[in-house]
């Protein structure tokens, strides 16, 4: 058998080259004053009487109405709508309209 030395085989005497290792340890610090106090609050729970409680109203909302448009009330026609588009092509064209 055939025995295989480690790598290298040079006659120059090997030197060392360990290092030591670094201190790992984690410094402490000891404080000599006390952790904060933390207050704790309980929530204050509200009880509401059923007889006396409010309800909304059920149904389906309404809007308030657009005021009527008179020659006394000159109220403006809704946005995009056919009656704004024929407003703008008067006030575009006053002759065209009476």
């Amino acid at each position: 058998m055939v025995a295989i030395a480690g790598c290298g085989g040079d006659d120059e005497p090997s030197t060392s080259t360990a290092q030591e290792l670094p201190d790992l340890s984690i410094p402490t610090t000891t404080t000599s004053t006390a952790p904060p106090v933390v207050e704790k609050t309980t929530p204050t729970t509200t009880t509401v009487d059923p007889a006396t409680e409010t309800l909304p109203e059920e149904g389906p909302r309404t809007t308030p109405e657009a005021p009527a448009d008179t020659p006394d009330n000159d109220a403006p026609p809704p946005q995009g709508s056919p009656a704004e588009r024929f407003e703008q092509y008067c006030n575009d064209n006053p002759g065209a309209c009476g």
